[in-house]
């Protein structure tokens, strides 16, 4: 005597386990939200990398900017000045990757703004943003600085900057090529 009707044994034997068969709909599934969130990571990943670069160049510059106005504004001679920032750039490299540009402004006895010195260096020839001594303007965040009588040294730096990610691609869109810094002491 048979325990299980012949029809339901062939019933049986044809139909998969319900375990395999939830499976198969599953791996492709996972592939899927895998690709998608990988795209996802990666781009989080590339922009962490660009942009914390880019922030590091940045923080350099600021430092860069501020010893080198720093040091005018203490007598340092300015081709010193030049000198010491571009030998002392460190990954930035003035040298071949960046230029730096040290003004002098004064306000003559009539008020008006000055530039009485200016001296510039580096691989990246750049133009100034604050004047230059040919043009007889100067540009200054602050009308009122130097006061009559007064020397303001500024120190300008320039420094390239290229993507070392894809993200720029990815994105469509691009990081600045040339990061930049002004100091004024």
């Amino acid at each position: 005597m048979e325990l299980i009707p012949a029809v339901e044994r062939n019933f049986l034997e044809r139909t998969p386990p319900r375990r395999a068969r939830s499976r198969i709909p599953l791996r492709g599934g996972a592939v899927v939200e895998l690709g998608i969130s990988l795209f996802f990571l990666l781009l989080m990943l590339f922009g962490v990398v660009d942009f914390g670069r880019a922030l590091l160049f940045r923080h350099a510059l600021t430092s860069m900017s501020r010893e080198a106005a720093n040091l005018e504004s203490r007598g340092t001679p300015m081709d010193t000045t030049l000198q010491s920032t571009i030998e002392n750039s460190g990954a930035a490299d003035l040298a071949h990757n960046g230029f730096v540009i040290l003004s002098a402004v004064a306000r003559d006895e009539r008020g008006e703004l000055k530039i009485t010195r200016q001296v510039s260096g580096g691989g990246l020839p750049s133009s100034s943003r604050v004047g230059s001594r040919s043009s007889g303007q100067v540009l200054l965040p602050n009308d009122g600085i130097p006061l009559r009588g007064q020397t303001l040294y500024v120190a300008e730096i320039f420094v390239r900057f290229e993507s070392v990610t894809p993200i720029g691609a990815l994105l469509h869109t691009r990081l600045p090529s040339v990061l930049y810094d002004v100091a004024y002491f």
